[in-house]
C-alpha cells in the first residue's frame, strides 16, 4: 500500500500537470523567432512553418507582426481564424499523442511483468498447462523460455528498425499492440488456445518479439511529432511508464492473484486442484493494450489530418528508399566513435537495470527477508528510477540549451555538465554495487534496511543514464529516417549480453550460500564501469561534434 501511495503521488504530482500543459496554445517556432507569417490568399503549412500559396489566387498577403513587438491588423478574419483553429487542433493532436505514447509504455512494460509474476504457477503441474516431454522439466523448459525470449527481442532489435521507419511510429505501434493483445488474450482464455506449456512459449516468444519494437516505434513517433525543445521530455515520460508499468502490474496482479485464491474454498485446495487463476493475469495483460490501442488510433489519425499533409500516397513507393536511407544513416552514424561509445554503455546499463528480475531472490538467499518483503525491495528499486526521470530528466540532460532559441551558440559548458550528471549517476550505481559485493564477502555487514536502500539508490542512479542519452542521440543523428533504426541498433548488443547474463544468474538461484552472488555482482561492479567511462565519453564527444558543425 506504501508503493501505490507513493507511486499515486508522483502520477498526480509529475506526470498530469506536464501532460495538461501540453493543451496550452503553442506557436511554431518560426513564429517565435520573429519571423513574418503571411495569412490570407495563403496556406500554411505548419509542419515546415513556411506559407504555400493557392493556385491561382490572387495573393494578397497581410502581415503579422509576431515576434519583434510588431503588432500588424490583420484582415481576413477567417483566413486569421482557420490560423487559430491550425493551432488548437496542432496543439490537442500533440497532447493526445504524448498521452497515447505514455499508455502504451505504461500498458506494455506492465504485461511484462505477467510472466514474472506467475512464474511459480506455470512451473506448477497444477497449473493446467500439459508437458509430456521426459527429458525436459518444467523448470527446465521455463529456463529455455527465458533465453529464448531474450534472444527473440534481440532479433526484433536487429530486423524491424528499418520497418519502424519505413512504417511510421504509429502504425508500427499499432501492429504490436495488436499482437500483444492476441497473444496475451490467447494464453488468457484457457486450455483451447493454450493447452501445453510448448504453446504457452510459443506465444510469449511471439509477444516478446512484438514487445522489441515498442521502444524504437516510441522513438520515431517523438521525432516525428514533436519539436526538439520537448524530445528529453518526452523520453523521460516514457522512462516514467515503464516503471510505474513494471511497479503498478506487480501490485496489481499480485492482488488479482490474491483475489481469485480467496474464492477458493479450503477443502479444493488439494495436491491434485488444477489453478487456472494465473489466466487472470494473462486476460487483465491483454486487456489493457485496447487502450493505448484505440487512443493512437484515434489520435494517430487526427494528427494526420491536422497537418495537413498527404503523404500517405507516397509511402508504399518511398518504403524501399526509406528503408536504404535507414541503413545509410546506421553505417554512417556506425563510423562514429560517439555511436559506438553509447552502444557500449546502453548495453552494459541494460543489464544493470534488468537485474531488477532477480533482486527479490537476491534479498531473499543474502539478507534472510521473506518473499512478500523482497517484493517490495524491487518496488523500492522502481520507485528509484521513478524518482530519477520524473524530477531530473530535464534538468541533467536537457534536449537544448536555454539560449538556444534566440541565436545564440551552445556553449561546451552545457555538454560537459550533462557528461558531469551522466559521470555522477554511474559512480553512484558503481558505490552501491561495491558496497554489496563487500557485504557478500563478509567484509562488512549490512541490515535489510540498509540493502533496501542500496536497491533505491541504485535504481535512481541508473534510469538517466539508460533511456536519455542513446535515445537523444537517435533522436538527433538519425533524423525521421533513421532514428528508429539507431535506436534498435543500441539495443541488439544489449539483449544479447543480458541472454547470457539471465543464463548465469538463472544457476545461481539456487545456490545455498549469499558467497555464490559475488561473480556477479563482481561482473556487474566492472559493467558499471565500464558504462561511466563510455558514456561520459560518448555525451562529451557528441557536444563537441555538434559544437564544430554550428557556425
Amino acid at each position: 500500500m506504501t508503493a501505490l501511495f507513493w507511486y499515486s503521488y508522483y502520477l498526480f504530482a509529475f506526470i498530469l500537470p506536464s501532460l495538461s500543459s501540453l493543451t496550452a496554445p503553442s506557436y511554431s517556432p518560426s513564429i517565435l523567432r520573429g519571423r513574418t507569417l503571411f495569412v490570407s490568399s495563403w496556406k500554411i503549412d505548419t509542419h515546415r512553418g513556411k506559407p504555400r500559396p493557392r493556385a491561382k489566387a490572387n495573393h494578397k498577403f497581410v502581415e503579422l507582426g509576431i515576434g519583434r513587438g510588431r503588432h500588424g491588423i490583420v484582415r481576413g478574419g477567417a483566413d486569421s481564424g482557420n490560423v487559430e483553429n491550425s493551432e488548437a487542433n496542432s496543439s490537442k493532436s500533440s497532447w493526445g499523442i504524448s498521452l497515447s505514447l505514455f499508455l502504451t509504455y505504461l500498458t506494455v512494460m506492465g504485461a511484462k511483468c505477467a510472466l514474472p509474476s506467475t512464474l511459480s504457477m506455470l512451473t506448477s503441474p497444477n497449473s493446467g498447462l500439459a508437458h509430456h516431454s521426459a527429458v525436459l522439466s518444467r523448470q527446465d523448459v521455463m529456463s529455455r523460455l527465458l533465453a529464448l525470449s531474450t534472444v527473440s527481442i534481440a532479433a526484433g532489435k536487429l530486423l524491424l528498425g528499418p520497418f519502424i521507419d519505413s512504417l511510421g511510429g504509429v502504425p508500427s505501434l499499432q501492429i504490436a499492440l495488436s499482437a500483444l493483445c492476441i497473444c496475451l488474450g490467447s494464453i488468457g482464455l484457457g486450455a483451447r488456445t493454450c493447452p501445453t506449456l510448448t504453446s504457452f512459449a510459443i506465444y510469449w516468444i511471439v509477444v516478446d518479439f512484438a514487445f522489441s519494437s515498442c521502444w524504437a516505434a516510441c522513438v520515431k513517433t517523438i521525432r516525428d511529432c514533436m519539436s526538439e525543445q520537448r524530445w528529453a521530455r518526452e523520453i523521460g515520460r516514457l522512462a516514467m511508464a515503464a516503471r510505474m508499468g513494471n511497479a503498478l502490474s506487480f501490485a496489481f496482479f499480485a492482488s488479482l492473484l490474491q483475489w481469485a485464491s480467496a474464492g477458493t474454498t479450503a477443502p479444493t485446495m488439494g495436491a491434485d486442484r488444477v489453478d487456472f487463476s494465473w489466466r487472470l493475469v494473462f486476460r487483465a495483460s491483454s486487456a489493457i493494450q485496447l487502450i493505448p490501442l484505440l487512443m493512437l488510433s484515434y489520435f494517430g489519425r487526427k494528427g494526420k489530418s491536422d497537418s495537413g499533409m498527404n503523404e500517405d500516397k507516397q509511402a508504399t513507393s518511398m518504403s524501399k528508399s526509406t528503408m536504404k536511407e535507414s541503413l545509410a544513416i546506421l553505417y554512417h552514424q556506425s563510423r562514429t566513435p560517439e555511436f559506438w561509445l553509447h552502444l557500449i554503455s546502453r548495453s552494459m546499463i541494460m543489464v544493470l537495470v534488468s537485474f531488477l528480475l532477480f533482486i527479490p531472490s537476491f534479498m531473499v538467499q543474502c539478507y534472510g527477508i521473506s518473499s512478500a518483503s523482497s517484493a517490495r525491495v524491487g518496488s523500492m528499486f522502481a520507485l528509484g528510477c521513478l524518482l530519477s526521470v520524473s524530477t531530473l530528466s530535464e534538468l541533467t540532460y536537457p534536449s537544448v540549451h536555454r539560449n538556444s532559441n534566440i541565436g545564440r551558440p551552445t556553449p561546451i559548458s552545457f555538454f560537459r555538465q550533462k557528461a558531469y550528471f551522466m559521470l555522477a549517476f554511474l559512480a553512484l550505481a558503481t558505490m552501491c554495487l561495491a558496497l554489496q559485493r563487500a557485504f557478500l564477502q563478509n567484509i562488512i555487514n549490512l541490515t535489510p534496511a540498509v540493502g533496501t536502500f542500496l536497491m533505491f539508490l541504485f535504481g535512481f542512479s541508473l534510469a538517466i543514464p539508460f533511456y536519455l542519452p542513446s535515445s537523444m542521440f537517435a533522436l538527433k543523428r538519425g533524423g525521421k529516417d533513421g532514428s528508429a533504426t539507431i535506436a534498435d541498433a543500441f539495443d541488439v548488443c544489449g539483449f544479447g549480453l543480458l541472454a547470457v547474463f539471465n543464463g548465469y544468474v538463472a544457476r545461481v538461484l539456487n545456490a545455498k550460500t549469499k558467497r555464490a552472488w559475488v561473480p556477479v555482482f563482481s561482473w556487474m561492479l566492472g559493467g558499471s564501469i565500464v558504462a561511466m567511462t563510455s558514456l561520459f565519453g560518448a555525451v562529451y564527444l557528441e557536444g563537441m561534434r555538434e559544437i564544430e558543425r554550428k557556425p
